[in-house]
């Protein structure tokens, strides 16, 4: 069973993280042991931009279906301000699921710009 996750609003350049709980088609907790957790953010364009590969998931509770996803600083640091879909999927005995998809709004990394100091000025030209 699908479900959506409400709006999320974060910062490129901050430690995310997503704590999740996986249900079956009956809404009940999806039974998480011996399941392969995949995870994706996908850009507006729906390109896959970060995967598992680039995060920390960890089954918090597998019997309550419930997971926590770590997004570091690294890799959301070089993410453009703007909208974005992440994606929970689980491989379990051969069968696919995709069982979570939600938006997430993200601002852009205040550190990540030059700072004020370095941004050039034309000269001035003073009219006698």
């Amino acid at each position: 069973m699908i479900t959506n996750h409400e709006s999320l609003y974060w910062t490129a350049g901050d430690d995310w993280q997503i704590d999740a709980t996986l249900l079956d088609e009956n809404g009940d907790p999806f039974n998480l042991n011996g399941a392969t957790i995949k995870w994706a953010l996908m850009n507006s364009a729906f390109q896959k931009v970060l995967d598992e590969s680039d995060v920390t998931i960890s089954v918090i509770d597998p019997l309550e279906g419930t997971c926590s996803i770590l997004i570091p600083a690294a890799e959301t640091s070089a993410l453009a301000a703007g909208r974005y879909a992440d994606v929970i999927r689980i491989v379990i005995g051969g069968i696919t699921s995709t069982l979570s998809y939600g938006l997430i709004f993200v601002a852009p990394d205040p550190w990540a710009q030059e700072p004020l100091g370095a941004v050039q000025f034309p000269p001035l030209h003073v009219v006698a």
